[in-house]
């Protein structure tokens, strides 16, 4: 779905380099939330990645990132700590998938 859309938007960026800032600009005033959107997407496909947890490389980088969200420097956290973050995570899921479940 994101290739298509980033397809679509080259497109349009093909589209702007053609036609100049008087496609973008009638845009905007034909239809303002069209143009909204399209810039939201523009936007974002222009933005490097987010260096948040999916991005972890294996479970000791995640438990490593998990405690820097709560404020503990890198150079602070030792193997165990980020064994234990990690842990810590699982059962704050497996507890919110019960809550979930309506247990």
């Amino acid at each position: 779905m994101r290739d298509k859309l980033s397809a679509h938007l080259l497109e349009l960026e093909a589209d702007f380099a053609a036609n100049g800032a008087e496609v973008i600009q009638k845009l905007r005033d034909k239809d303002p939330r069209a143009y909204c959107e399209i810039s939201a997407r523009l936007i974002a496909a222009t933005e490097p990645p987010g260096d948040g947890f999916d991005s972890a490389q294996n479970l000791q980088e995640l438990g490593v990132r998990l405690l820097e969200s709560v404020g503990c420097p890198r150079d602070a956290i030792t193997e165990d700590m980020a064994e234990a973050a990690v842990a810590a995570q699982d059962d704050f899921t497996t507890a919110l998938a019960k809550i979930g479940q309506g247990h």
